[in-house]
């Protein structure tokens, strides 16, 4: 299992993340060299396989033991530049990303015996081979199992991945690993503020910005976080507080924004709920999102509390670090 910890691990922590469960996985997925390198320096000592390298970034991610997933002739070209410079030929860490169907990165299927010719005529080391579906089509599938079978001809125990959370229950994708996103995440986050100010208002009268004004008499609370937080300005989803779903009102704001509450009026200091997992459908909905959106979407002045369990955190990072 490769756990992708792109994105900041899909908003919950790039390192915090990492270093509890490294000992649970086989390795890493970022998509940055960038966000490797963050977990080189934490004492990460998995693979990490960074899917969207920059070609002037190849030497950077070899230096700090990144694999590169490979996906454009520009890659390749970079990478026959440094072995002209005389840099090692296998100083990269390679995987080969195949282009089925979603044209978003990856050689194009019939392209792949001539890059891994290319490859293996000037030494270079290929471990893995990869792709993406854009959906379950049978034919995006076969292109995959084509380009690894040309892969495999040349350097045959290259690692075939194509399965993803979307597709985690095809038996047939899994191959050799599968790389867990969302899925892994699930539960894991809940995104909680308070009220910082409530009060009952009549009808017609206006709350924030503008001119909005209330139908009828209302209970309002005021709730710290706006849109420098992650809440959604366009598209405002409602929070609870008290398990009750209050409804925003108004505009956000930057920094916190309405709520009608009912038939309550909230003290100051009430914790409001802005997102957990019983209702990730519904705040998505509402925002007409995703969830992948909502969980990237926190941040600003947002704290991260962590449940460590017992401090298999720190010591995770610790090890890492030792046996690097």
């Amino acid at each position: 299992m490769m756990l992708m910890v792109k994105a900041d691990a899909y908003g919950h922590g790039l390192t915090q993340v990492a270093c509890a469960v490294q000992d649970l996985v086989c390795g890493f997925g970022v998509a940055t060299v960038e966000e490797g390198e963050a977990l080189r320096s934490a004492g990460i000592y998995k693979p990490i396989l960074a899917c969207a390298c920059a070609p002037r970034e190849l030497k950077r991610a070899a230096e700090h033991d990144i694999t590169v997933g490979l996906n454009n002739f520009a890659q390749l070209s970079a990478l026959l530049a440094l072995k002209a410079d005389g840099e090692p030929s296998n100083f990269v860490r390679l995987h080969l990303k195949v282009d089925t169907g979603m044209h978003r990165l990856g050689f194009a299927p019939e392209d792949v015996p001539y890059v891994v010719g290319v490859l293996a005529d000037n030494g270079f080391e290929l471990s893995g081979v990869y792709s993406h579906l854009r959906n379950r089509n049978n034919g995006q599938i076969y292109a995959f199992e084509h380009a690894c079978a040309a892969v495999r001809s040349v350097y045959p125990t290259a690692v075939r991945h194509l399965a993803a959370s979307a597709n985690l229950d095809v038996k047939r994708l899994r191959y050799d690993l599968v790389r867990v996103g969302i899925s892994a995440y699930r539960c894991a986050m809940r995104v909680k503020s308070e009220v910082i100010c409530a009060r009952s208002l009549r009808a017609g009268e206006r709350v924030s910005y503008g001119n909005f004004r209330l139908k009828n008499d209302t209970n309002v609370a005021i709730v710290l976080g706006g849109y420098a937080d992650g809440i959604s300005r366009e598209r405002p989803s409602s929070v609870w507080i008290r398990g009750v779903k209050c409804r925003p009102l108004g505009k956000v704001c930057m920094d916190m924004f309405a709520v009608d509450t009912g038939d309550f009026v909230p003290d100051v200091g009430e914790e409001a709920v802005l997102f957990d997992w019983e209702h990730a459908d519904e705040i998505a909905a509402e925002r007409k999102t995703t969830q992948y959106c909502l969980l990237t979407s926190f941040g600003g002045r947002t704290e991260r509390i962590y449940d460590k369990g017992g401090g298999a955190q720190d010591s995770a990072c610790k090890r890492g670090a030792d046996e690097r």
